[in-house]
């Protein structure tokens, strides 16, 4: 994990950086319990990701990315991320499907897939776009983010939906 450039000094990044220690954390027991072939673990640790997920997602699609894509050098990475969300909402939404939840061959190979694409979406987050947040954003931006994280309760709360 990233503690060389001091994202986590600041309260609002170090939340998002916890965020994903949770999600790296419950992706290993996810991964462990299909090792073992034990589908209800995996099902029920897959449901806290998703718990995690959807606030987390949208706390940055809608209060961090924006106040980014203002910045010309970083426009085309929030882009980028931005889309990576999108894939990862579609991807959660064939995944909960009743149909894919029924093949549990397929269901089992989507969620390491799944799994697979996050981590190295979250690196991406880690290693560039939060330093060069911290760089970049003044601190009424993220007062902005806390202030929006407040108003509309960005923390572990909710799972991730379709945006759909």
């Amino acid at each position: 994990m990233c503690d060389h450039c001091g994202c986590r000094t600041l309260t609002p990044v170090a939340r998002l950086m916890a965020e994903h220690d949770q999600l790296r954390e419950l992706s290993g027991r996810i991964q462990h319990a299909l090792a073992r072939q034990d589908d209800a673990t995996a099902r029920s640790l897959f449901s806290e990701v998703l718990v995690v997920l959807g606030p987390h997602t949208a706390k940055e699609d809608r209060a961090l990315f924006p106040m980014l894509r203002g910045e010309e050098e970083l426009a085309e990475h929030v882009d980028v991320l931005e889309g990576e969300h999108a894939d990862l909402y579609d991807t959660v939404d064939d995944l909960t499907d009743p149909a894919a939840e029924a093949d549990l061959p397929a269901w089992r190979a989507g969620v390491l897939e799944l799994l697979r694409h996050l981590d190295q979406h979250m690196f991406k987050e880690d290693f560039g776009l939060f330093p060069a947040a911290i760089a970049t954003l003044d601190g009424d931006d993220w007062d902005a983010v806390d202030r929006w994280e407040r108003e509309h309760g960005g923390t572990a709360t909710t799972p991730v939906q379709s945006r759909a």
